[in-house]
């Protein structure tokens, strides 16, 4: 009687649990928030994970900035609390210092770096080999999912949360991406199906399909940044519905009936190119989709950095970072259902609007090879006698590394 009596207890406070308010984020800017992770690197790390968790950028942290501050704190907590804001953050506009304020190009030198970025597009995308990478995806949202007496509770539109972090093997092969099953780094076996939107085509899909739909569309000047190497040139675009061959793909959203199932449109888009004006070099592709009210999700946005890598002893431009940020609504349920092969939400206690971000790194790129001997008519490893390791034998999947 007493354990039922808890239980009720708990069912009684679900529903204050559910609309607590959220703590307002304290909005900083770029040199703000480096003063106040310096201040947190004495603190214990969950301390300073909790400080730096509830700021908020009104500009964008660099990649190079972050991982400077990095360094500084304390743990992994504080760090992962870091990488969300810096996260939030990609989409907004860099501070004053890291945009120069060189006079902008006349039309012609406008044309000709677009021009360079098209042919770069064109000749890079066909050349790249077959290769191997990893990709390792940390995923954070605004909601605080905790279970009590294994009954789920939620709070919406917090801090980030950190939600797990998982890696995977990426095989690209004749222009196509193919993925494994990505795994849970603090679980054992594959990890279960994802929220969020599906990161795809980084690789060269993505990046050609933008690059055709922007020379169709609206295409301007935007401003000039500091990069590594010198000036980076940023066009802004803007391509309409209709002319739009950008897919946004979700999962999962839920139909009449509590089905789960993968929620895909062409919407129109806008964003920017960064561009190295002396290569044509795409150095960062930024894409916001531009959904209708009523979707099921209201927000799909994705950037995407470029860099150097080595690929079988040539260098290579290919994607070094990805960020994605969604905003849809979630379904929180105590369980999921199959009746055959489809998933239904099962016990849903709540719809709330959730915001995930998906944090992408690439790395580890080497070259994949298949090999072939031809051997004479009266050899003894033909006719399935080859020995163990012969190339025959070799599995068709990357190992798992």
């Amino acid at each position: 009687m007493e354990l039922v009596g808890v239980r009720r207890l708990v069912f009684l406070l679900l529903p204050a649990a559910l609309v607590l308010p959220a703590a307002a984020a304290d909005k900083v800017t770029v040199q703000q928030l480096e003063q106040a992770v310096a201040a947190a690197q004495a603190k214990p790390d969950k301390d300073a994970a909790q400080e730096v968790g509830g700021l908020e950028l009104t500009e964008r942290l660099t990649t190079a900035r972050l991982e400077k501050l990095k360094t500084i704190l304390p743990g992994e907590q504080s760090r992962q609390a870091l990488l969300a804001v810096a996260d939030a953050s990609a989409f907004l506009n860099l501070p004053s210092a890291d945009a120069p304020p060189d006079a902008t190009p006349d039309a012609a030198t406008q044309g000709h770096i677009m021009s360079l970025a098209a042919d770069f597009v064109m000749a890079t995308i066909p050349k790249l080999p077959n290769f191997l990478a990893t990709r390792t995806t940390t995923r954070f949202q605004d909601m605080k999912l905790t279970y009590v007496f294994k009954e789920p509770t939620f709070v919406a539109n917090q801090s980030f949360q950190f939600v797990d972090k998982t890696s995977a093997n990426l095989l690209y092969r004749d222009g196509r991406e193919v993925v494994e099953i990505e795994r849970n780094k603090n679980a054992r076996g594959p990890a279960p199906f994802q929220a969020g939107s599906s990161n795809w085509g980084v690789f060269g899909p993505l990046l050609g399909i933008v690059m055709a739909d922007v020379l169709k569309g609206k295409l301007g000047w935007g401003h000039w940044e500091r990069g590594a190497a010198g000036p980076v040139a940023v066009f802004r675009y803007a391509v309409a519905e209709g002319k739009s061959n950008y897919t946004v793909r979700y999962c999962c959203v839920m139909t009449s009936d509590g089905a789960m199932h993968e929620f895909k449109t062409v919407p129109p888009y806008h964003g920017e190119i960064a561009v190295d004006p002396k290569s044509g070099t795409v150095l960062r592709l930024l894409v916001k989709s531009d959904l209708k009210p009523n979707h099921e999700i209201s927000r799909a946005d994705v950037v995407v950095e470029y860099g150097p890598v080595d690929i079988g002893g040539k260098s290579y431009i290919c994607p070094a970072r990805s960020v994605s940020i969604t905003t849809a609504r979630d379904v929180v349920a105590r369980g999921i259902r199959y009746t055959g092969s489809i998933a239904y939400y099962d016990d849903i206690v709540g719809t709330p609007t959730v915001t995930s971000i998906n944090d992408v790194v690439f790395g580890s790129y080497h070259q994949f090879r298949s090999e072939m001997r031809i051997l004479p008519m009266d050899s003894s490893e033909q006719d399935g006698n080859k020995p163990a390791d012969a190339p025959g034998n070799l599995p068709k999947t990357p190992p798992t590394q």
